[in-house]
């Protein structure tokens, strides 16, 4: 039996909220259920992950050749998926021809990739190790390309779902290993693994993009339209790990794993943000939009990131360390003290993430690139010069700074963009 009061506040808000305001409201929910799900089985591996290592040392050893992977996935063009996102939304009759052709251009691009490495590392002990990693960095690239698909198809509860089972896998990987000893090429070969098994999911359900008639894919006009978003990509991917790289050539592996432990709790705030990212930039780049549903989008978005960055940063700010201490247990009680500073990055980053969305909806993706172009050479000096003198305390602070730089410049650029609409 509904109240006379839910009744009425329904009409109220069947009245009041617009069509596209309540697919937004719906779709973010959907996202952010199922990936608060999917982060918590995520935070969970990443917590059974610095506990199976036993310590930092082994952990910063990890640490180190995942970030030297993750700087290597720049090679196949991961902004290629925040294109295909955006022209999701603004032509979706086109989207089969799109996926196709992104899909295709990323198989010739990871052959190269593979080709290389095997060339490159044949005389060295660990490159077997380092094929494995870039094998699962590019089972990943494609699953992350499906996620895309999928949201631009508003199938959000579907991504919600796998992502749920990976880190579902996961975390299954991590308790089955911890029976052995711990070993950096176990864990490796593991996620390789289970990429692997996602990736052969991910094709069954997209199995009919390949399927229709044949168009030349035109890869010279893809790289024209998304070269943009691939540089945007390769720059985010360097100014969100130079400080570990930094720290990690100027300090040992302990001191690396105990500043990379802090920075895993703080990008596990992230969930709300990126997934109102996933579903409001589809439909903010949508041609028809009305200029009153953009702004009633805009504002619903950005009061939403606000009110989460703010929360998330009184949360850390006053129990970060206790729940630290809690996940990762007492050898880490070094990391404690970083999370009071890095409490405030989360703010940033959501408030960031809202107006990268309004730069790639306006078309801006350019004047983005310019922004991340300073950013990422303001971190790398700035990083040269600090990180070596003050160690730990010198990465913490660059990456506050560099945070705090692209928020405030993302909106510059966020406010000119709408000036131009």
């Amino acid at each position: 039996m509904i109240s006379p009061k839910s009744h009425k506040w329904k009409v109220r808000l069947q009245q009041h909220a617009s069509p596209v305001m309540v697919r937004l409201i719906r779709g973010v929910a959907t996202v952010t259920a199922g990936a608060i799900f999917g982060r918590t089985l995520s935070a969970i591996a990443g917590i059974l992950l610095v506990r199976y290592f036993n310590g930092p040392e082994l952990y910063g050893q990890y640490v180190t050749l995942m970030t030297t992977l993750a700087l290597m996935s720049n090679l196949l063009g991961l902004g290629f998926d925040t294109w295909l996102l955006r022209e999701g939304g603004r032509e979706p009759d086109q989207l089969a021809l799109n996926a196709r052709r992104l899909l295709i251009f990323k198989l010739i691009a990871a052959s190269i990739l593979i080709t290389a490495l095997l060339i490159a590392w044949q005389q060295t002990s660990l490159n077997w190790l380092l094929i494995a990693g870039m094998i699962g960095v590019i089972a990943e690239s494609y699953i992350r390309t499906g996620h895309v698909i999928l949201h631009t198809q508003n199938r959000n509860s579907t991504v919600a779902i796998l992502q749920s089972f990976d880190a579902l896998l996961a975390v299954v990987l991590i308790l089955l290993l911890m029976i052995w000893p711990p070993q950096v090429a176990a864990i490796i070969v593991g996620q390789t693994v289970v990429s692997s098994i996602m990736l052969i999911v991910m094709a069954f359900l997209l199995a009919h993009y390949w399927q229709g008639p044949w168009r030349p894919l035109r890869f010279g006009n893809l790289i024209q339209s998304a070269g943009f978003f691939v540089l945007a990509d390769v720059l985010a991917n360097i100014y969100s790990q130079v400080h570990i790289a930094l720290l990690a050539f100027f300090n040992n592996d302990t001191i690396v794993g105990t500043f990379r432990s802090a920075i895993n709790l703080i990008t596990i705030s992230f969930l709300v943000p990126v997934a109102m990212f996933n579903v409001a930039l589809p439909m903010l780049s949508r041609p028809k939009l009305e200029r009153r549903q953009y702004y009633q989008l805009l504002i619903l978005i950005f009061t939403i990131a606000f009110l989460y960055g703010l929360a998330v940063m009184i949360g850390l700010w006053w129990f970060g360390g206790s729940v630290l201490q809690f996940v990762y247990g007492h050898k880490y009680e070094t990391t404690i003290p970083l999370l009071t500073p890095l409490s405030i990055v989360p703010l940033f980053k959501s408030l960031s993430f809202v107006a990268v969305a309004v730069l790639l909806a306006q078309g801006a993706q350019k004047l983005r690139v310019v922004i991340q172009s300073l950013v990422v050479a303001s971190s790398l000096v700035g990083g040269i010069i600090i990180i070596p003198r003050l160690g730990i305390d010198g990465a913490t602070t660059t990456y506050i700074v560099t945070e705090g730089m692209l928020c405030l410049l993302y909106w510059c650029g966020a406010i000119v963009s709408l000036r131009h609409r």
